[in-house]
């Protein structure tokens, strides 16, 4: 009677444990959905806090108050990378709309054809385009469609403010609660304790490795390129400086897209020069600075090649937006640790001591 009671029920579809994962599921995707448009305030918390993280702690140990310590390092934090890096996107944004209104106005052709008058070099090549093509009309669609997505971008101003203030607000108790929300996320990833140590140990690698590696070797690069634009009197040297370090970041491509045709601009108007000494600071420093800098601060702590951090970034970007520079090798990062974490299990291999050895 037992044991066919005990088949009966093994039987049985278990209606009520179902309704509960769906509506589990259910739950999940609800709160995802909600925080949805916070993803790049919620990204860019989490990095700053594991960046910063031992500015936070040697506070903390003198200061001795969480909440005192959590705040002292959120201004630090705020005034010596948030603050700059929204003054260094204003004063951009400001160069590429006085850029557009010369082009709408047709100042932009004037000046060009004035340019192509004074130096005969380049009179011939250049005067059968401009002659032979409505340079004019096409420089106003041009500069109208770039025009409507600069429109676009200042349209979400109070979205982007919105998620600065997200980022500062979330920043701020993980300073605080730090211990806490480390505590939270072991409970929520469903692996045995040792493996769920090597997939933090890995994430906190793989963001330290980014953010060291591309974001502040990128940022140095175009700090010195937009320096030497500016010394050099190269017009728009906030925005070419900016333009620098966003073609740093990305692997396999680098500095030089930028500083090379400025090179060739110095050159054709012969100011050989200032093209001379932006030739060598751009080969012997600009460019070279990820070379020496990023073995140093990172080493082969991502261990991931840069062919897929290549599409990793390229691809999060697409996705996520700005955000996707971290959220794409993360993503794969994440995955790899994850099959390996498979490919132990089945190995009988034991994490502790991988991660013995990273927290050290």
């Amino acid at each position: 009677m037992n044991e066919n009671g005990t088949e009966a029920r093994q039987g049985r579809t278990d209606w009520g444990g179902l309704t509960l994962f769906l509506v589990s599921v259910g739950a999940v995707g609800l709160c995802l959905w909600i925080v949805a448009p916070f993803v790049a305030g919620m990204t860019w918390a989490v990095v700053l806090a594991i960046v910063t993280q031992p500015v936070y702690r040697w506070i903390a140990a003198r200061l001795r108050r969480p909440t005192l310590a959590a705040t002292a390092t959120l201004i630090l934090v705020s005034l010596s990378i948030v603050v700059p890096s929204m003054m260094v996107m204003v004063s951009a944004g400001n160069h590429v709309l006085v850029l557009m209104r010369n082009a709408q106005s047709g100042a932009s052709e004037q000046n060009l054809r004035l340019f192509v008058a004074s130096h005969p070099a380049l009179n011939g090549a250049l005067k059968y385009v401009m002659d032979n093509v409505d340079m004019d009309a096409a420089t106003q669609r041009a500069a109208g469609e770039v025009a409507g997505q600069v429109a676009l971008v200042l349209g979400k101003s109070i979205s982007a403010f919105t998620q600065v203030i997200v980022m500062l607000f979330l920043l701020f108790f993980l300073y605080r609660d730090s211990d806490a929300a480390l505590a939270a996320a072991r409970r929520l990833i469903p692996l045995r304790a040792d493996e769920t140590d090597f997939l933090l140990t890995r994430v906190e690698l793989a963001v330290r490795a980014l953010v060291l590696g591309r974001f502040a070797v990128a940022a140095l690069q175009g700090l010195l390129a937009g320096i030497a634009y500016a010394l050099l009197g190269v017009g728009a040297a906030t925005l070419l400086g900016a333009l620098t370090m966003l073609f740093a970041l990305v692997p396999a491509v680098g500095a030089f897209v930028v500083w090379l045709p400025v090179v060739g601009y110095l050159f054709a108007i012969h100011h050989w020069a200032q093209a001379l000494i932006l030739l060598g600071a751009g080969s012997l420093v600009i460019s070279t600075l990820d070379n020496v800098l990023y073995p140093i601060l990172v080493g082969s702590r991502l261990q991931l090649h840069s062919a897929p951090i290549f599409l990793a970034m390229l691809g999060g970007v697409v996705l996520f937006g700005v955000s996707g520079l971290i959220l794409g090798p993360i993503a794969f990062s994440v995955t790899e640790t994850l099959l390996q974490i498979w490919r132990d299990r089945g190995a009988g291999v034991s994490h502790a001591p991988a991660v013995a050895a990273g927290s050290e």
